[in-house]
């Protein structure tokens, strides 16, 4: 929960960041604007990240298991992103590797972790289950 909550505030500070360097590209060294285009393409996607995660870490904290497809999803849209930046120009090849890891791994750990099945498990009644044991 703590690394996608890093994740959404890492994604944050970049859209402001990109916004800073739009309306000044001296500011990074830059000669020429970035298209408004890529600019407002960057920043949805990331607001949209930024939103989806909050909605995944409440279904987290509430340990409901749609908590499990849905970090999923947010983890396979981040790798989707990174990959359109890229190709968008809007990010350098090693950074879309080195930012699509944590996703990779995320979804990795959310399909095989028994730790992840058993905690994302409801018990009769829609209440989460807080214990490993099965009710009869």
């Amino acid at each position: 929960m703590v690394g996608l909550a890093i994740q959404a505030l890492h994604g944050l500070e970049l859209t402001v960041g990109a916004t800073v360097i739009f309306a000044d590209p001296a500011r990074a060294g830059l000669t020429s604007f970035v298209p408004l285009e890529a600019l407002l393409f960057y920043v949805i996607t990331n607001v949209v990240l930024a939103i989806y995660t909050a909605l995944v870490l409440s279904l987290m904290i509430r340990r409901r298991r749609s908590a499990i497809v849905n970090s999923i999803v947010l983890n396979c849209l981040t790798v989707l992103f990174l990959t359109l930046w890229h190709l968008f120009g809007e990010k350098s090849p090693v950074g879309t590797i080195v930012d699509s890891l944590p996703g990779l791994i995320g979804i990795a750990y959310m399909l095989c972790s028994r730790r992840v099945s058993g905690t994302f498990i409801c018990a009769r009644g829609g209440a989460p289950s807080l214990s490993s044991e099965q009710s009869p």
